[in-house]
């Protein structure tokens, strides 16, 4: 008999590491001093009983999926609804009131500036002396009271030479220019004006 139960000892022992998951087995020692095992707690023993779990050892939680990155902006306008028909109107009226607003400010510029632009510039004006003429006065500044005329003789005969300040070549061209840009807002404002009556008609 005691044979027998080391035998079944023995078995136990073996079976142990293949034992399931969740079993529990108990061991204790007789009053004979033998140690035995058990997968039920023995009934009428008083002394110590050790339980062996052979519950293993939880298992690593899964590492959490990673998440997709994000979407770029692109995909993201890329589902946006379409705006509709009346949205797409009041848009484009808006634009075309914009550009006519701001053709409007663009002449409006050019002709100040032309305005303004009227007199020349110091560095745009040449002092000449001029020969005044029997019965010339007062064209270009010139005039035979002026006291920075004097008197000449010329072939033979008393003439008078006063300075004259005119406009360079320069004042011309600078004049031209602001014309030019007048001109061209003028066409601007014209198709922005036609522009605009096309979009709301």
């Amino acid at each position: 008999m005691p044979a027998a139960r080391l035998a079944l000892a023995a078995c136990i022992a073996a079976a142990w590491p293949f034992a399931s998951p969740a079993q529990v087995l108990y061991k204790w020692t007789d009053a004979e001093g033998k140690v035995q095992y058990s997968d039920k707690r023995p009934k009428d023993f008083t002394g110590p009983v050790t339980i062996l779990d052979n519950e293993p050892a939880p298992s690593p939680a899964p590492a959490p999926k990673a998440s997709p990155p994000p979407k770029a902006e692109a995909a993201k306008e890329a589902a946006k609804p379409e705006p509709d028909r009346l949205t797409k109107r009041r848009a484009a009226r808006e634009e075309l009131w914009a550009r006519l607003v701001a053709a409007r400010d663009k002449l409006d510029a050019a002709r100040k500036a032309l305005a303004d632009g009227a007199n020349s510039e110091p560095e745009e004006r040449q002092v000449i002396q001029q020969e005044m003429k029997a019965g010339q006065g007062g064209m270009h500044g010139l005039s035979k009271a002026r006291s920075n005329c004097r008197q000449v003789v010329k072939d033979g005969r008393t003439t008078m030479i006063c300075p004259a300040t005119l406009a360079t070549d320069a004042y011309y061209e600078r004049q031209a220019k602001l014309e030019i840009a007048v001109r061209q807002a003028e066409e601007e404002l014209a198709e922005a004006e036609q522009a605009w009556r096309r979009g709301v008609d």
